[in-house]
C-alpha cells in the first residue's frame, strides 16, 4: 500500500525540481537539440554524480572550507548529486546560508534545501561522474575524470588531475578559492551539456573541459585590522546581490551596513541561483530572507519595495551602491540617483559585465546605453555565472573601500566564464563617454560642452 505513496512523492519532487530548474534549462535550450524535453534536460542534470574530496590540512583554512562550502552550493544548485570524502573539522568562520559548528555535518544537512532532489552525502564510494580535489588532498586517480583546486588570498586555479602539483590551501582570504569553486562548477556544467544532443554539432567547442584555468582579481595587501566598507545601498536581493554578500561575508574582518531594496518574493524559479536562498524561504520577501541572512556582519535594512529615483531628491542613496539588475533601464534610474560610486553586475546567457562609476567617470548610461526590449523574460541563467557577477562586484566593493580601485582601462569587465582556459575569457576595458547617454552624466555632457 505504501508503494504509490512513494511513487507520488517521487514524482513531486521530479516536477519540483524542474521547476526550480527551469532557468537553467532555459540556458541549456540556447544549444540543445529542439526535440529535447524539459524533463530529459533536467535528468541529466539530476543524474550527474560529483564527488568533493579533501584531507583534513586543506581543511583547516577558511580558505579550503569556503572553496568546498562554495562548490558543494554552486552543485546542488544546478541539481547536481553531490557526495563528500572528507573528514569532519570544526567551521572556522560562518558560512551561511549553512549553519553549525561542524563542516562536514553542515554540508550533510544542506542535502535538497536548496534544490529539490540534490542530495549532498558522506560517500566517497559513489562511482562519481567527476572528481573535484582541494589542494594537494591525495586521492585514487583511477575512479573518473578529476580536477583540482588550488589558489591563493585573490588567485583561482583549476587543473585536471594530470597537470603539475598543486600545494594545500592556506590563504586567509578566500576570494581566490570562491574564484576555483565557479570553475569548477562550470566544468560539472559542460560534463552535462556534453552528454546532451547539440542543435550544432560546431557549438561542441563551447564545452570542451578546461584543462587548466585561473583567474586573478589582482593581489591587495591583506589588511590585519577591521575593513569597514562604510554605508551601502544594494539595488535588488536577487541573485547577483545575493553572490556579492554571500562573499562579502566571508571576507575577515569586513563589515558595512545600508539597504536593501527589491519589492519581489522568492520563488522556486530563484533557487538555481541564489546563493543565500533555501527551499523553506520560498514564498517570503527576498529583502527579508537575505537581511535576516547577513545577520550583523553586513547589517542590511530591508526595503521591501522597488528603488525609484526620484529628480527632486536625487541624493537618496547611499555613498556606495551595488547595482545587481540586469534591466538596463533600472540601471539608468539608480545611476541618476547614485551620489557617489556605484557598481553594476549583470549577466547575459553565459557572460558577465561587470563595471564601476564615479561622479566623474563614464557612467553605465554611457557603457549601455540602449535598452533590450527584446530581452528574455524569464532570463536563462545558471548558478555559476551569476555567482561570477556577484563576485566581481564585491572585489569592486573592496577595492573601493581600501582605496585602490581598478584603473581607468580596467573600469568593465566582460567576462564569459565556460572557457576560462581561453586567452580571450576576460576582457578589461575602459567606458568611454557617450553624448547619447541616456543619464545623462557629467561625463558625457562634459564631453559635449568641448566640442
Amino acid at each position: 500500500m505504501a508503494a504509490p505513496d512513494i511513487c507520488s512523492r517521487s514524482r513531486y519532487s521530479s516536477m519540483t525540481a524542474l521547476e526550480e530548474l527551469n532557468r537553467t534549462t532555459l540556458l541549456c535550450r540556447d544549444y540543445v537539440a529542439e526535440g529535447l524535453s524539459d524533463i530529459e534536460i533536467g535528468h541529466s542534470f539530476r543524474s550527474l554524480r560529483v564527488l568533493c574530496v579533501s584531507d583534513l590540512q586543506n581543511l583547516s583554512s577558511h580558505s579550503g572550507q569556503t572553496a568546498l562550502v562554495t562548490l558543494v552550493s554552486l552543485l546542488s544548485r544546478m541539481g547536481i548529486q553531490v557526495g563528500l570524502a572528507v573528514p569532519d573539522v570544526a567551521m572556522l568562520f560562518p558560512q551561511p546560508p549553512l549553519s553549525g559548528s561542524s563542516l562536514r555535518s553542515a554540508l550533510i544537512a544542506s542535502s535538497e534545501i536548496f534544490v529539490t532532489g540534490a542530495t549532498v552525502r558522506c560517500d566517497s564510494d559513489c562511482n562519481p561522474d567527476l572528481i573535484f580535489v582541494l589542494g594537494d588532498s591525495k586521492i585514487d586517480t583511477g575512479q573518473a575524470n578529476s580536477w583540482r583546486l588550488s589558489g591563493s588570498d585573490w588567485y583561482g586555479a583549476l587543473k585536471m588531475e594530470e597537470s603539475v602539483k598543486t600545494k594545500a590551501w592556506t590563504a586567509e582570504w578566500p576570494i581566490g578559492s570562491m574564484v576555483s569553486a565557479a570553475m569548477a562548477a562550470n566544468e560539472a556544467f559542460k560534463f552535462v551539456m556534453r552528454r546532451l544532443p547539440l542543435r550544432d554539432p560546431a557549438d561542441s567547442i563551447f564545452f570542451e573541459p578546461s584543462p587548466s584555468c585561473s583567474w586573478n582579481f589582482g593581489s591587495l595587501p591583506i589588511r590585519s585590522q577591521d575593513v569597514d566598507l562604510g554605508e551601502v545601498d544594494l539595488i535588488s536581493a536577487g541573485a547577483i546581490s545575493q553572490a556579492a554578500l554571500y562573499a562579502l561575508m566571508r571576507l575577515p574582518k569586513v563589515f558595512m551596513w545600508g539597504r536593501i531594496f527589491d519589492d519581489d518574493v522568492t520563488g522556486r524559479s530563484n533557487l538555481n541561483r541564489n546563493m543565500l536562498t533555501l527551499v523553506s524561504d520560498v514564498g517570503l520577501k527576498k529583502v527579508l530572507v537575505v537581511a535576516q541572512r547577513c545577520g550583523t556582519k553586513l547589517r542590511l535594512e530591508p526595503v521591501p519595495n522597488r528603488f525609484t529615483h526620484r529628480p527632486s531628491n536625487p541624493r537618496t542613496l547611499a555613498p556606495r551602491v551595488l547595482v545587481g539588475v540586469d534591466d538596463i533601464p533600472s540601471r539608468w534610474q539608480v545611476q541618476r540617483s547614485a551620489p557617489g560610486w556605484l557598481a553594476v553586475g549583470g549577466t547575459s546567457h553565459f557572460s558577465v559585465s561587470s563595471s564601476a562609476h564615479l561622479p566623474d567617470e563614464p557612467c553605465c548610461g554611457c557603457l549601455h546605453p540602449v535598452d533590450d526590449p527584446a530581452g528574455a523574460n524569464p532570463i536563462p541563467t545558471v548558478s555559476f555565472v551569476s555567482f561570477w557577477a556577484g563576485l566581481a562586484m564585491a572585489v569592486r566593493l573592496v577595492r573601493e573601500a581600501l582605496a585602490i580601485p581598478y584603473s581607468r582601462n580596467q573600469q568593465h569587465l566582460w567576462l564569459t566564464p565556460l572557457r576560462m582556459d581561453l586567452p580571450h575569457a576576460g576582457m578589461w576595458s575602459p567606458v568611454a563617454s557617450r553624448q547619447d547617454c541616456p543619464v545623462p552624466c557629467f561625463s558625457s555632457t562634459a564631453s559635449c560642452s568641448k566640442r
